[in-house]
C-alpha cells in the first residue's frame, strides 16, 4: 500500500526529473511575459576560476571608530560564475538556445558572466570529478553545483560545502517551501538551497507497447519490448523501484532487502527483458526505437515528447520514487557571494515560475504556482494545475523516498548494484 505523505518533501532523498507533457510553445510567451533581458550568456567551454571576490565580512581598518557602528560593505559581484547542472535543467530561449533568460537577466543585472555548463549526468560521476579538489582543500573550479538530496548529504556530512551567508540571500530565506527546510542533514537550512524536485518511474512509447501502469511490464518477455528496456544507472532509483514491486519500503530498506531487489533484477537480466543500464542518454535510444519502455525520470520523457509525442510517462501502480536537487557552494569556491547571489536571485517566485515553466519539475519556491497562473498565456496558466509540477495528495500518496543509508550500508547496496551492472 502506498504510503500516505502530508507534503512532498517531509522526506527527501533520491535523484532526478520530473516534466508533464504540454509543447513548449507557451513557453516562449511566458518568457516573454516576464519581460527578461535576453542578453547573451554562452557557457565557457571549461569553467575558469577568476579572482576571489574580497570578503563579505573582517575587521575595520579604520585609523579610529565611528561614533556608530557601519554595515560592512558588500563585495563586489565577481565578473564571473561558474556554474554545474543536469541537462536540460534550465529554462532556455525556445528561438536561441542555449540562451537562457533567467542567466542573461542575471548578467544584467549583477555584471556577471555564468559560464553554465550541463556537465552532470550522474551524482557519483560527478563527484568523483571535484572529489580530489575537495580532499585537497582546493578550489573546484564550480561555484554552484548542483546534486540530489543524499548526495548533497553525502558532501554537506564531509565538511566540504561552504555555509550560504543568509544575510546575502533574503528572497531564499522568505521564499522557500516550509517542507524543504531544516532536513536533518542540513537542520540550520544554511548549507544547500533546493533547485529542483521531481519523480522516477515508467516511461514508454505507448505506440509500441500501449499502456502500462505496473513494474512487472519490466520482467514479462513481451515481443513487443523484450530486449529494448533500460533500467536506470542511478542505484537509488531502480533499487528503489525494485523495492516497490516487491512490496517493500525503500524508506526502511535492509542490506537483505537490497539482496531481493539484486536477484530480482537478474531475473529480468537473464530473461533477456532487459537490455541495458542508462543514464539521460536513454532518451536517445527512446526517439529512435531502440528502446521502448523503461525506468524514467519524466522530465526527460517530456523534452523526449517533443520530438516523439507517443512517449509517456506514469508512476507505476506499485508505486514511485521522489527527489530533490539542491543548490551546494563546494568547499573554497572562488565567487561564493556571487553564487549566494544567484542562489537568491532563482528564489524571487517571478524567476522560479519562469523556470519551472520551461522545465516543468516541482519548484521549491513559494509564489511560483500564483505566479504562473497569472500568466496571460493560457497554455501556461494551466501549468498551475498540473499534479506533477504541484502535487495533490493523490500523487503525493504514489510517492516513497529512499533512506538515508549509512556509510557501510551505502558501500554495500553501491557494491551489489555496480557488480549486477559488471562493473
Amino acid at each position: 500500500m502506498s504510503e500516505q505523505h502530508p507534503s512532498l518533501f517531509d522526506r527527501a532523498l533520491t535523484r532526478r526529473r520530473m516534466l508533464q507533457g504540454t509543447a513548449l510553445a507557451g513557453v516562449a510567451a511566458f518568457l516573454a511575459a516576464c519581460g527578461t533581458a535576453a542578453q547573451s550568456v554562452a557557457p565557457s567551454v571549461a569553467p575558469s576560476v577568476a579572482t576571489s571576490e574580497a570578503p563579505s565580512s573582517g575587521p575595520s581598518q579604520a585609523a579610529s571608530p565611528s561614533p556608530a557602528a557601519s554595515a560592512t560593505p558588500k563585495p563586489s559581484p565577481a565578473a564571473e560564475l561558474n556554474f554545474a547542472n543536469w541537462p536540460l535543467y534550465i529554462d532556455q530561449d525556445s528561438s536561441n538556445p542555449p540562451k537562457s533568460p533567467t542567466l542573461d537577466g542575471f548578467t544584467k543585472k549583477y555584471g556577471t558572466k555564468v559560464n553554465y555548463r550541463e556537465t552532470i549526468n550522474a551524482n557519483e560521476d560527478f563527484f568523483g570529478t571535484i572529489r580530489p579538489a575537495l580532499e585537497a582543500g582546493q578550489d573546484t573550479g564550480w561555484d554552484l553545483v548542483v546534486l540530489t538530496d543524499w548526495m548533497a548529504a553525502k558532501i554537506i556530512g564531509l565538511g566540504w560545502v561552504e555555509t550560504i551567508d543568509t544575510a546575502n540571500t533574503p528572497a531564499f530565506a522568505a521564499n522557500e517551501s516550509d517542507n524543504l527546510r531544516n532536513q536533518p542533514w542540513d537542520p540550520d537550512n544554511n548549507k544547500r538551497a533546493p533547485w529542483q524536485s521531481g519523480m522516477t518511474g515508467l516511461g514508454f512509447d505507448s505506440k509500441v507497447v500501449g499502456s502500462q501502469t505496473s513494474m512487472a511490464a519490466l520482467w514479462t518477455a513481451d515481443p513487443r519490448w523484450k530486449g529494448k528496456v533500460w533500467l536506470l544507472n542511478e542505484m537509488r532509483d531502480t533499487i528503489g523501484l525494485t523495492l516497490l514491486k516487491l512490496g517493500k519500503d525503500p524508506a526502511t530498506a535492509t542490506n537483505a532487502d537490497c539482496d531481493a531487489a539484486i536477484a530480482e533484477i537478474k531475473k529480468a537480466l537473464d530473461g533477456g527483458v532487459v537490455r541495458s543500464f542508462l543514464g539521460n542518454d536513454y532518451k536517445e535510444g527512446l526517439i529512435k526505437g531502440d528502446l521502448v519502455l523503461g525506468t524514467a525520470w519524466s522530465g526527460d520523457i517530456i523534452q523526449a515528447q517533443l520530438e516523439k509525442a507517443s512517449l509517456k510517462f506514469v508512476i507505476p501502480s506499485d508505486g514511485g520514487m521522489i527527489w530533490t536537487d539542491n543548490m551546494l557552494i563546494p568547499k573554497g569556491a572562488a565567487h561564493k557571494y556571487t553564487a549566494e547571489l544567484m542562489i537568491d536571485y532563482v528564489y524571487d517566485p517571478t524567476i522560479a515560475a519562469q523556470i519551472a515553466a520551461y522545465v516543468q519539475y516541482v519548484s521549491p519556491v513559494k509564489g511560483s504556482k500564483e505566479a504562473i497562473a497569472k500568466n496571460a498565456d493560457k497554455s501556461v496558466a494551466a501549468l498551475a494545475q498540473n499534479p506533477l509540477m504541484f502535487p495533490d495528495a493523490a500523487t503525493l500518496a504514489k510517492t516513497h523516498i529512499f533512506k538515508a543509508l549509512s556509510a557501510d550500508e551505502d558501500k554495500y547496496f553501491n557494491d551489489q548494484f555496480s557488480t549486477l551492472q559488471g562493473n
